[in-house]
């Protein structure tokens, strides 16, 4: 198809039109008599005058719509030759539009595509890029100027380069954080994996930690409370235990029935532990009131 195209010229007749005020003086002067007549430099109203002044006020506001309203005819009349040489043009214009947007719709399309096609090579290579440094694509930062034909290629893959290695550094960071998350949690009898996952969603490391030792604190007065309501418990029943029955021998008995509802016999155990065993069998019996006696042997 051939790109010469006759330029498409406009041949309009103009001459300047001539616009002029003939009482111009007359005008003015009026303009002045009424400013001079009615024109207060502080107006004071008051009741008894409202109504006079409000008159007045609408007379004055009359002089100048009518003033205005001359303009604006004059202004429809001086604006016709116009108006219908822009209508005139505006026609002209829809019908080379007529050509315009169909080649314009199909020019974009292909250009669209070519830049569909150069953002898929792009991606090839900064895909490539981001898999040597074993990060996520997904992560990459797209720079819309990238797709300019006139971008460097060298510039764009220095620049992709450049967000792999922060991406990298970024995720050995999150990796030696999350090992010291893990061990924190774990010295603390806690779950590592919620506070792993605050590290991923950002929050830094030293708050992460702060939350570990909050919620350390917590589970340590969650258990010192258990062990006070187990040692109530256990009192409690002890006192209802005592309270309905009484002690012969080495049985207990029901006060009311005779009824024999608990033993008490002397076992021997012998055990080989070591001293924290031994400490946490010690433990095991006094939780639960149990008389015992200890004598150390050699094995």
């Amino acid at each position: 198809m051939t790109n010469a195209i006759a330029d498409v010229s406009s041949h309009v007749e103009f001459k300047p039109a001539k616009l002029k005020l003939t009482n111009r003086d007359a005008i003015m002067d009026r303009a002045k008599e009424i400013r001079d007549q009615f024109k207060m430099d502080n107006p004071v109203i008051t009741a008894e005058n409202l109504a006079g002044n409000k008159l007045v006020l609408r007379d004055l506001k009359k002089q100048k719509k009518l003033l205005d309203e001359a303009r604006l005819k004059v202004k429809r009349e001086y604006n016709k030759p116009l108006d219908e040489f822009t209508s005139d043009i505006k026609k002209a214009q829809s019908i080379i539009d007529e050509a315009i947007n169909p080649l314009e719709i199909a020019v974009n399309d292909v250009e669209e595509k070519q830049k569909q096609e150069r953002k898929q090579r792009i991606m090839d290579v900064a895909t490539q890029i981001f898999e040597q440094y074993e990060v996520d694509i997904n992560d990459l930062e797209f720079d819309k100027h990238w797709l300019n034909k006139t971008y460097q290629k060298t510039k764009r893959e220095n620049e992709i380069i450049a967000q792999a290695v922060e991406l990298r550094k970024q995720k050995d960071q999150l990796a030696k954080d999350a090992e010291a998350v893990n061990n924190l949690a774990d010295g603390r009898n806690l779950d590592p994996e919620p506070f792993i996952q605050q590290l991923q969603n950002g929050i830094p490391l030293a708050d992460v930690t702060q939350n570990i030792d909050a919620a350390a604190k917590q589970a340590e007065q969650r258990k010192e409370q258990q062990e006070r309501l187990e040692i109530a418990r256990k009192a409690q029943e002890q006192a209802e235990l005592e309270a309905k029955t009484k002690k012969v021998g080495n049985k207990r008995v029901d006060k009311t029935t005779g009824e024999v509802v608990d033993e008490y016999r002397t076992f021997k155990f012998t055990a080989k532990v070591n001293i924290q065993q031994a400490q946490a069998l010690v433990e095991f019996l006094k939780t639960n009131d149990i008389e015992y006696e200890t004598e150390a042997v050699n094995s």
